[in-house]
């Protein structure tokens, strides 16, 4: 096939959603490669950079996993000249996995289409945009759920407005002192949180995450502000402050994921409607009920992931089978054979004549799952 028939194929992929065939469904070429485009670009969201994949052809099964206390034991013995060497001993322990299928699709109906200004690719794009977005917001929201809370890693810590009065002590009881307190030490209790990992599972922890809301009221902190560890030349910016929490606990600057991410209050709902009817036309859509402004009404816009921080050890190259890691992202690959960023999500273009318009609709399936509860600590309502 020429280079211009390639080229006339995939112009008339943007517009029928297929070349040659307007009614089929289909992994879009020029879709998938704009969502891509569109993850990339979206470096707010962080939840894809955090913890690695582990793909499976089956949508729920068991995995192995190896026993952290095998790491703190010396099994290595002198060898006589001529006799065997030892043979080591490690515990391995199955867990159990399901992963979870998500689906969202947006209509472009032949209205729009012919009403536009603007080149009828770029609405294609503008409509999977708003897809990939909600995908991102979705996976956002799964990892903050499954990972950013107390009650799932071996270690819970939580803040206090008072000041710890045990002695020198900087933790007490699994209490610490909020850090939006003026007495309060935060590199002192994010040292201890770091070292009870490292004491309970062999492992430090090498990443740490946080909500905007916190890292905010971190960096103000007075202990934060005259600690004299910046790497950065501009010693006021948001990435040198980041650079001295990270130098001071041991961590490297890459692993300290802030989250920006920030989602309608939740009260939100979204609310089915009525059948359509000649003024209005719905088909069914949920829609939210919003104010003048567009936002939804009665609601304070928050961030994704809550008042805490969490520590936790992660092997990026590891898939929770063969070696020390916190947590994995499970990805089925059964359904959707391409593994990707977004837990190997696909977006497809079809036609559907009853609604004379053209679809958008993506299809992911991944849950996040705990390996090893030892290798993380969450320091809950770090700040008041």
């Amino acid at each position: 096939m020429s280079q211009e028939q390639i080229a006339a194929n995939k112009a008339k992929a943007l517009i029928t959603g297929e070349a040659g065939a307007a009614t089929a469904s289909h992994v879009d070429k020029p879709l998938s490669d704009f969502s891509v485009k569109v993850v990339q670009e979206d470096s707010e969201f962080k939840a894809r950079d955090i913890l690695s994949n582990f793909n499976s052809a089956a949508r729920q099964d068991m995995y192995y996993f190896y026993e952290p206390a095998y790491f703190m034991v010396n099994q290595v013995k002198e060898r006589a000249e001529g006799t065997e060497a030892a043979k080591a001993k490690y515990g391995v322990k199955r867990k159990s996995y399901t992963t979870k299928v998500y689906g969202l699709k947006q209509p472009v109906t032949d209205e729009s289409v012919a009403n536009a200004d603007k080149p009828i690719d770029r609405i294609y794009e503008d409509a999977t945009k708003f897809i990939v977005r909600q995908f991102l917001l979705n996976k956002e929201k799964e990892l903050a759920g499954a990972i950013l809370k107390d009650g799932v890693w071996s270690g819970d810590w939580g803040g206090q407005a008072a000041a710890i009065t045990a002695g020198d002590k900087i933790v007490a009881a699994a209490k610490f002192q909020q850090f939006d307190q003026n007495t309060s030490k935060p590199l002192d209790v994010l040292d201890a949180a770091m070292e009870s990992v490292q004491l309970k599972s062999g492992m430090r922890p090498n990443t740490m995450v946080m909500t905007r809301k916190v890292f905010t009221r971190l960096k103000r902190n007075s202990t934060i502000k005259t600690t004299k560890l910046y790497t950065n030349a501009n010693s006021a910016s948001d990435d040198a402050i980041l650079d001295t929490i990270a130098s001071h606990i041991g961590i490297d600057p890459s692993r300290v994921f802030v989250l920006d991410v920030v989602e309608a209050g939740s009260g939100s709902t979204l609310t089915v409607e009525g059948a359509s009817t000649p003024s209005s036309v719905n088909n069914g859509v949920a829609t939210i009920t919003t104010d003048t402004e567009g936002y939804a009404t009665g609601q304070t816009p928050q961030f994704i992931g809550g008042n805490g921080i969490l520590l936790m050890h992660v092997d990026q190259s590891s898939t929770g089978m063969y070696s020390a890691t916190a947590a994995v992202c499970c990805q089925w690959t059964g359904l959707y054979p391409d593994a990707g960023e977004l837990g190997n999500t696909v977006f497809k273009r079809y036609r559907k004549e009853e609604y004379s318009s053209m679809f958008i609709e993506g299809r992911t399936a991944f849950a996040y799952h705990i390996v090893a509860p030892a290798l993380g600590i969450y320091l809950k309502d770090v700040i008041g």
